[in-house]
């Protein structure tokens, strides 16, 4: 048994392997990387919508092929492209082929003054090299059939003007964007970093909260078609419909994809009449994910997402468990805590190695804005709902608006209190799987009474301790 055991990780070790090597652009023998000089002709595809930034507009590009010395020949990148012609930028749509005579850039750090690895974040979302389009820059490019990709980005296109439309205040209505379909590009910075310092940035992240909010209200809704065989199917295709449509048009994050897979194979097992186990699908979904796209496992999101629910799973029902309330109010005041601090447990390592800080108040902020940013998910979706309608979309617009305001209002309240924050706390990555193994040693003491297990955790504390101490020298 032992030995199928260990043959069963090797297979999914080198198939982990092989397909790394496939999902590497830079293995692949058509990389731009390998068959371009500056004075090449580039035909990309435009992948999204152009993104207005300060003096540009932005786009991810993939290029299909590349004339070089004086023939076409197939080729392969994912590029940023970056536009001056503020008209070409508005007549530009996802799917549209465009050929460019401006040479390739490498993606660097040059003019990143935050410390924050800009190459290494694009090298995993296999992005190596931009492109800067002056006004005078010889521009052609052609429109292309309407694809699936496109007609999603219309989808949010139509609902970010609905947002508004029904939501005129600035702030109110990026807030508002972002928490329904996590569209951040009308955010203010210092409001972002406010959400930042106080622990709820999930919030305004798109995240398996929202998408869980929403399976919740679908299986409400549909409670009354009844429990029959066919109605389960009809049910679950509908939801699985909903949520993979929803996770779409917010931009597939990692979070969010995780929570789809999530909950498809939720669905899937009530329809088979199995047992759900929440561990094996999160460990599923996880395993899909990274079969399509292994490098989902160095991004923050993918990280956090999975950390967090992995932690309530594990937690929360031992911290809830600490104390009993006879008062019905504290008791639910105490499980909502229990879960945050749950959370928290094994997102903290990735949150001070990534982040260098901690949110001293994230108790207090998350108990209030998290119910209140599901009411205001739920007001959005009444506001699409009723967008037909004028005069019932300026009132749930202004109750969205009102809703949004008071929790801005809490969030930047809180982060003005002095000790909301702890600052510049910087560890390495043997630190932090310091951290992990003491967390699991820990753990296992905690819940099986193990001798061995306490020990060990003494040893990973002074092994942490003599690391940190080396850090300072």
């Amino acid at each position: 048994m032992a030995l199928g055991g260990w043959a069963i990780h090797l297979l999914l070790f080198v198939f982990g392997v092989g397909i790394c090597n496939h999902q590497d652009l830079q293995k692949n023998n058509n990389w731009i990387g390998y068959n371009y000089s500056k004075k090449d002709t580039i035909l990309a595809i435009i992948q999204e919508p152009l993104i207005q930034k300060k003096k540009t507009w932005k786009a991810l590009a993939n290029i299909i092929s590349v004339k070089h010395q004086g023939k076409w020949i197939n080729a392969t990148s994912k590029i940023l492209l970056y536009l001056k012609n503020k008209q070409l930028a508005q007549q530009l749509e996802t799917g549209d082929e465009i050929l460019i005579t401006e040479p390739l850039q490498k993606i660097s750090n040059n003019f990143n003054t935050s410390g924050f690895d800009f190459v290494r974040y694009c090298a995993f979302q296999q992005i190596y090299f931009q492109i800067y389009l002056p006004d005078s820059a010889k521009i052609i490019f052609r429109k292309n059939n309407a694809s699936l990709r496109f007609y999603l980005y219309k989808t949010r296109d139509h609902i970010l003007n609905i947002l508004k439309s029904a939501v005129p205040e600035k702030t109110e209505q990026s807030v508002a964007e972002a928490l329904l379909i996590g569209y951040k590009e009308d955010l203010d910075k210092k409001l972002v970093q406010s959400y930042s310092n106080t622990g709820v940035v999930h919030i305004i992240a798109i995240s398996g909260l929202h998408l869980a909010m929403i399976y919740g209200l679908l299986i409400r809704l549909m409670q009354p078609f009844g429990n029959s065989r066919w109605n389960n199917y009809i049910r679950s295709f509908i939801i699985l419909l909903v949520l993979w449509g929803f996770s779409f048009i917010t931009g597939g994050a990692a979070a969010i994809l995780r929570s789809a897979v999530g909950f498809s194979f939720l669905l899937l097992s009530k329809c088979l009449a199995y047992k759900n186990n929440t561990i094996n699908a999160l460990a599923a979904s996880a395993f899909f994910l990274l079969v399509y796209n292994p490098f989902l496992l160095w991004d923050v999101g993918f990280q956090l997402s999975y950390t967090a629910v992995l932690g309530i799973v594990l937690f929360s029902k031992y911290i809830e468990n600490w104390f009993c309330f006879k008062n019905k109010l504290l008791q639910i005041v105490w499980q909502v805590n229990a879960v945050t601090l749950s959370a928290q447990v094994l997102t903290l390592p990735i949150i001070l190695y990534q982040f260098h800080q901690f949110p001293n108040l994230f108790l207090f902020t998350n108990f209030l804005v998290v119910p209140l940013s599901g009411i205001i998910l739920y007001a959005e979706l009444l506001v699409l709902l009723v967008s037909p309608f004028p005069v019932m979309l300026k009132w749930a617009g202004k109750i969205t608006g009102f809703l949004i305001a008071q929790m801005n209002n809490i969030i930047e309240r809180t982060n003005r209190i002095p000790f909301a924050l702890t600052r510049n706390i910087s560890i390495n990555l043997a630190q932090t799987i310091l951290l992990y193994l003491l967390i699991a040693s820990l753990l296992i003491w905690l819940l099986f009474k193990r001798r061995n297990a306490f020990l060990a955790a003494l040893t990973v504390i002074f092994l942490w301790v003599f690391i940190r101490s080396l850090s300072f020298f």
